[in-house]
């Protein structure tokens, strides 16, 4: 496993240093290594972190640490969700940096009162689908009715963002949850618990039958009337813009990973296609239902083919090496495409997913050498490169053609190139998003196609 961190040094430079995981298995720990600048770092089954670093290294073993520990829990996150780590996303996000005109960030900010709030969001106007961002997760009934108790004690609330998409419909970017609270309490679905200062309205609702079981209504006419201050983002802002824009406020507590900030930016039927496709027989089937969805692991996987599908075939110009990028722009494309265009997407998916579990069974998308082969071997993860690359490729093939193939031969095939071309095995290894190594992968799988179906 290698992990990427960026550090100060003595002269005040910033780098990247990669940390190794060590091969050799230690009781009780694990142990990192850099070779220049001198890093060590080893990591406690207690969790306990012991760290050694080279004297012209100026960051601090505490800045260190923090983003060790990062970069570790979001590749315990990705592993869990069954895929393979090639740690591609820390290296092409400061690889590829395309600064901007800061004229074209359109930002209006406009003053809105819960009544109006409530109004639009029940009218469909402002979009707090549970599918919009990560599941809902502000479960403490104290803490949702603290936020009412605020409310109903004039205490400002912070900023909220939205992104209006093109039909004048508003994605809620930051304050997701809180909105939920308010809309929650105002559908008489939160009762007060453990409330500070207002006693008196412990265990009460918005609204009641009983007067005794509603809050007062000095309170009530209070929390409809409270002005709330929301940024705007113009849907006529650059889709680069609007994406960096999201990262930018989306700091605080876990912040939204690449794919679920693209998920807030999706239009409902772009959102519907992708959702449709994770939750089909056939994606399930080809990855043994082994992908998580918990941080949307499945669905860039499925974004990543329709975007390369979305070229027509014209990869090497539309894709410069930058994956999050151009996933970001696939997202705009699809979300501005044809319903003939999302449904020929739909049916060449399906196509692929068919042909990769014909002719690889249980092994589709997955890194074997003819060792991970035999019936005790334990078995692989998902690897992205991979499912980008075979879906592609099988895409092309009528489903006719390839039942033509014995069960499961490709398995086979595959695990023989792997293990003499070692430019294939590298390129689904590490630095699996270069465009070189995409499109080397494609070539070989092409060539295969076209001797055995």
């Amino acid at each position: 496993m290698a992990l990427l961190i960026f550090v100060r040094m003595a002269d005040g430079d910033p780098t990247s240093v990669q940390l190794i995981e060590s091969k050799v298995r230690l009781r009780g720990r694990r142990e990192w290594l850099s070779v220049h600048p001198k890093i060590r770092v080893c990591r406690f089954s207690d969790g306990r972190v012991d760290i050694n670093i080279a004297d012209d290294i100026d960051s601090t073993t505490e800045e260190i640490v923090e983003q060790f520990l990062a970069h570790l829990a979001d590749e315990e996150i990705q592993q869990s969700g069954g895929i393979e780590y090639t740690n591609d996303e820390a290296v092409q996000s400061d690889e590829f940096v395309y600064p901007y005109d800061p004229e074209s960030i359109r930002i209006d900010t406009k003053p809105f009162n819960i009544s109006l709030v409530h109004e639009m969001i029940e009218e469909g106007d402002i979009n707090l689908s549970p599918d919009f961002q990560r599941k809902f997760v502000w479960t403490d009934i104290g803490a949702r009715s603290r936020l009412i108790e605020s409310i109903m004690l004039r205490i400002p609330l912070p900023v909220f963002y939205m992104a209006q998409d093109r039909n004048g419909v508003l994605q809620v970017v930051d304050g997701l949850q809180r909105l939920t609270v308010i809309q929650q309490f105002l559908n008489n679905e939160l009762r007060l618990k453990d409330l500070e200062y207002l006693k008196n309205e412990e265990g009460k609702y918005f609204r009641h039958e009983d007067p005794n079981m509603c809050i007062d209504q000095r309170y009530r006419k209070r929390v409809m009337q409270t002005q709330i201050l929301v940024n705007i983002i113009d849907p006529q802002t650059p889709v680069d813009v609007k994406f960096d824009i999201f990262k930018r406020i989306n700091q605080g507590g876990r912040p939204l990973n690449a794919q679920e900030i693209r998920n807030c930016m999706s239009s409902p039927e772009t959102r519907n296609l992708i959702q449709e496709l994770c939750g089909s027989d056939e994606f399930l089937e080809a990855t043994c239902h082994s992908i998580g969805s918990v941080r949307m692991q499945d669905q860039e996987l499925v974004l990543r083919f329709l975007a390369f599908r979305l070229t027509e075939y014209n990869y090497l110009e539309e894709y410069s090496g930058s994956m999050d990028r151009f996933l970001d722009k696939a997202i705009d494309t699809l979300n501005e495409a044809s319903e003939d265009t999302l449904e020929a997407l739909r049916e060449s998916f399906i196509s692929a997913m068919i042909n990769a579990t014909h002719l690889f069974g249980s092994y589709a998308f997955r890194k074997c050498l003819p060792e991970h082969l035999e019936p005790d071997a334990r078995r692989r993860l998902i690897n992205s490169s991979l499912f980008t690359t075979w879906s592609l490729t099988l895409a092309n093939y009528s489903t006719d053609e390839v039942l033509n193939v014995p069960e499961g031969m490709f398995a086979y095939y595959l695990a023989e190139e792997l293990e003499s071309d070692s430019d294939l095995f590298d390129s689904v290894t590490s630095g699996t998003n270069d465009r070189r190594r995409i499109f080397y992968a494609l070539s070989v799988f092409e060539t295969m196609c076209k001797e055995h179906i």
